[in-house]
């Protein structure tokens, strides 16, 4: 799940980036939670309840709190949250810098050209470290998602196969693995009803088969190999475009 916040005080162009996201998420099959805000106050009082977002789009000029004010407060309290400016007003660049801005794009907003910087920084924040967490005899685990190459279902547990060769296991079905990763930013695909493997680690694939970076191979069940080449295809040509 990528969570976004919308910051600016003209509802016409708030509900244009909106529109524009939810069009490129359903079109990309990205899940996302969209908040809007009409003005800089409204923002910086979410974010000081602990709402994190991976990305905001912030106008500059706005009543009362402008978007540079708004920017400030929020690097005190994240400096992983990508922030990107939309503005008629490119003489605050040099201000932007300092606040390790994302990116700039110009009013009257392109749709390709906002999608395409979008893009980018789904991209960016895919490439963030991401854990998936889990318990085994009273101990808490975290393992980093792109270090994961896939989960394995044998019986009551689930075997979490690393990067490193390592496997870490703890009790659980993998409907529930699953379900949990599938609103997360590093895709996974359910290839079997015994394997979920993570795209990134994917090698190869034949209709039968994948082949991952480690030389392993797993089945594609008969019954998933229509849904998983569709997947596939839909996530290869997504990394194409960008």
């Amino acid at each position: 799940m990528i969570n976004i916040a919308i910051c600016d005080d003209e509802n016409i162009i708030a509900s244009q980036i909106e529109s524009i996201l939810i069009n490129t998420c359903s079109k990309k099959s990205i899940p996302f939670d969209i908040d809007v805000f009409y003005s800089g106050y409204g923002l910086k009082k979410e974010i000081s309840k602990g709402t994190k977002y991976d990305l905001i789009y912030l106008d500059i000029q706005m009543k009362n709190c402008n978007g540079i004010t708004v920017a400030e407060y929020i690097r005190k309290i994240d400096n992983n949250v990508l922030l990107v400016y939309v503005s008629g007003h490119e003489k605050y660049m040099i201000e932007l810098f300092r606040l390790d801005v994302f990116a700039f794009i110009k009013k009257p907003i392109e749709n390709k050209n906002f999608e395409n910087v979008f893009l980018e920084a789904f991209k960016k924040i895919c490439s963030q470290k991401v854990y998936f967490t889990f318990s085994y005899k009273k101990e808490e685990y975290k393992i980093l998602c792109i270090d994961i190459l896939y989960f394995e279902s044998i019986g009551r547990k689930v075997n979490v196969h690393i990067k490193s060769g390592n496997i870490e296991k703890f009790n659980g079905k993998l409907s529930d693995v699953e379900e949990i990763v599938k609103n997360g930013k590093i895709p996974f695909l359910r290839i079997h009803q015994s394997y979920l493997a993570n795209y990134h680690c994917i090698k190869s694939r034949s209709k039968t088969e994948i082949t991952l970076i480690d030389g392993t191979k797993l089945p594609i069940s008969e019954d998933r190999r229509t849904n998983i080449s569709q997947q596939y295809c839909k996530l290869l040509e997504d990394e194409i475009n960008v």
